[in-house]
């Protein structure tokens, strides 16, 4: 998918670039929005790192992680971005998690990208399951995945190292076949 978009009714879907590191370094340092994620950025050099590292969109690298950046059709302005990776052990299945600015949650604006991507991996790149893992205790995005139709496969326990303690995490999933069958 290298340079291509995702369109939606009001998003872009697209890889991040130099000129976004200024907005994701702000958007990823607010801190309602940095509670559950495992990447903060410390400066605006991090941002500019995390760019250089992720920002190129290889779905179908086992492993890697890739960013798209979330922006808004009518004025460009970058809002969030979605993380994308590929299983190591299975290429037909993916991993995607969201970051959304504070101003933008809670207007559609997750859900809206979620489908979008959704519909790119379940349906252009033919995957056969897309997973989300998030802290059970982030109530909003158990619901946006909830709302894309993905359901909840797994609680485990104490099974994550973050921010200095044990956390639980919640993996949900959706199936190719459940996708088509909406």
């Amino acid at each position: 998918m290298s340079g291509s978009e995702i369109l939606t009714e009001r998003l872009v879907l697209a890889p991040l670039g130099p000129v976004d590191v200024p907005r994701l370094f702000e958007c990823r340092s607010q801190a309602e929005v940095a509670q559950y994620q495992t990447w903060v950025p410390q400066s605006i050099d991090d941002a500019r790192h995390f760019i250089a590292d992720f920002g190129p969109v290889a779905f179908d690298t086992p492993g890697r992680w890739s960013q798209l950046g979330i922006r808004l059709r009518d004025s460009g302005l970058l809002i969030g971005d979605l993380g994308v990776r590929c299983a190591l052990d299975d290429p037909r299945q993916t991993e995607i998690g969201i970051t959304l600015a504070t101003d933008y949650q809670s207007r559609g604006f997750g859900t809206e990208a979620v489908r979008g991507l959704l519909g790119h991996l379940l349906g252009a790149l033919g995957k056969h399951r897309v997973f989300a893992s998030v802290d059970p205790r982030n109530w909003s995005s158990r619901a946006l995945l909830e709302r894309v139709g993905m359901r909840q496969e797994a609680h485990f326990r104490k099974s994550l190292w973050f921010e200095g303690d044990w956390a639980d995490d919640a993996v949900s999933a959706i199936l190719a076949s459940e996708w088509s069958s909406r």
